[in-house]
């Protein structure tokens, strides 16, 4: 587990603990991070305990009537059990990553496969989920040295770190990071020479690419 900075505003993991994320991609992705990052997790450890069991006793869809002070004040309740995990034999497409049990659990309950397709030279996407608006839940895997083309975003983007490092600028994001990006960012990103460097990320709309050639492989990409 990483004990290094790049976490989220705290309201991400209120709403992540109260079960009232607005989509199941944000859970997934907010739970890895919080499973693998020492400081989302100290934020959020009995919070998280208490509000997933709570969540499971709700009917499905119903936000939990309780605020994160009444949930901390649940926390050392004796009749809260921790649900089981499924089990679940990570696929060969995630040989060699270390992946969250919180991915583990996703992929084992919806079936989804991850089908690697090209995205770029040294770049390689697998799209996990898809939504309304462009929305879509992927893993990137990107090769050591590439970088990504300056863009900027349509929409907000959450981009977790599962293997290897990535730098924006000066920031080093590694195992256990989350970048979040907002419309009115644009950013040039280079993956660590040392390694692989593989993320989860979550988009809301579609890149922006000033490079009218990127725009048009855009098509091809879905992103």
């Amino acid at each position: 587990m990483t004990q290094r900075g790049h976490v989220l505003d705290d309201a991400w993991y209120l709403d992540f603990a109260a079960g009232s994320l607005a989509s199941e991609a944000e859970a997934v992705l907010v739970r890895s991070h919080v499973e693998l990052n020492e400081d989302a997790s100290e934020r959020v450890a009995r919070l998280d305990r208490v509000g997933g069991v709570l969540l499971e006793r709700l009917p499905a869809g119903q936000a939990l009537p309780f605020n994160a002070d009444d949930l901390l004040a649940l926390a050392e309740a004796d009749d809260v059990v921790p649900a089981e995990t499924p089990a679940f034999e990570l696929p060969g497409e995630l040989d060699g990553i270390d992946v969250p049990q919180a991915l583990k659990t996703y992929l084992a309950e919806t079936g989804v496969r991850v089908k690697w397709e090209f995205l770029g030279p040294g770049l390689r996407k697998a799209i996990l989920w898809r939504g309304e608006g462009d929305t879509n839940l992927w893993l990137l895997k990107a090769e050591p040295g590439v970088a990504i083309p300056h863009h900027g975003h349509n929409g907000s983007e959450l981009t977790l770190v599962l293997k290897g490092s990535f730098w924006d600028g000066d920031q080093e994001y590694r195992r256990g990071d989350v970048e979040e990006a907002h419309p009115d960012i644009e950013h040039d990103i280079r993956i660590d020479p040392s390694g692989v460097c593989v993320c989860l990320a979550l988009t809301h709309g579609k890149l922006r690419f000033a490079n009218p050639l990127l725009r048009a492989f855009q098509v091809f990409t879905g992103l």
